[in-house]
């Protein structure tokens, strides 16, 4: 059996290093991106809004959180990855709900139905609104979920667009 020299296995090593450094770098772009790509700038005033409740009476409003810090995700009935995190925030829900931090859920679904029928089916814990647009608009929303962690005095201070993992939803409301 004739073996490869040393120099042609250093050439390939070196190949393999280089296409592995390049697809690392093109990953680190992508998620970057994508994680980035939706919602307003970190360090923002938030958008006010004003928005009705889904599947009950009454509203919600940013004016009247003033004070308690909101952690809100925007989602559709139709988008595979809202559903994958609604587990996520419903367990940060239960385990921070004694803390002072309102947690809401704003669907950008045209029919309001469509958000009442999420709240059931998924479990959510916690209200959720239905965007007039004002959400959507003043945030920036342009992927789905979208997740916008606001400060008790209605700073951005995170936004990530897809699946948010529970540990960086912790870190996030354990600033306060």
């Amino acid at each position: 059996m004739n073996w490869p020299s040393a120099r042609v296995i250093r050439e390939k090593l070196f190949e393999l290093a280089r296409y592995g450094a390049l697809g690392g770098g093109v990953y680190l772009l992508a998620t970057h991106f994508v994680r980035h790509s939706s919602g307003p700038k970190e360090g923002s005033a938030a958008a006010a809004f004003d928005l009705p409740l889904a599947g009950k009476d009454g509203r919600v409003s940013l004016a009247a959180q003033h004070g308690k810090p909101v952690l809100m995700e925007v989602f559709a009935s139709w988008c595979g990855a809202c559903k994958r995190s609604s587990p996520r925030l419903a367990e940060a829900f239960r385990e921070h709900q004694d803390k002072d931090v309102t947690f809401l859920a704003v669907s950008v679904d045209e029919d309001p139905n469509a958000a009442a029928r999420v709240k059931r089916e998924w479990q959510l814990p916690f209200d959720v609104a239905v965007d007039d647009g004002s959400v959507s608009r003043g945030y920036g929303i342009s992927m789905l979920p979208t997740l916008i962690y606001i400060d008790a005095q209605g700073t951005v201070r995170h936004s990530a667009a897809g699946v948010v993992s529970r540990s960086e939803i912790d870190s996030w409301l354990a600033e306060r």
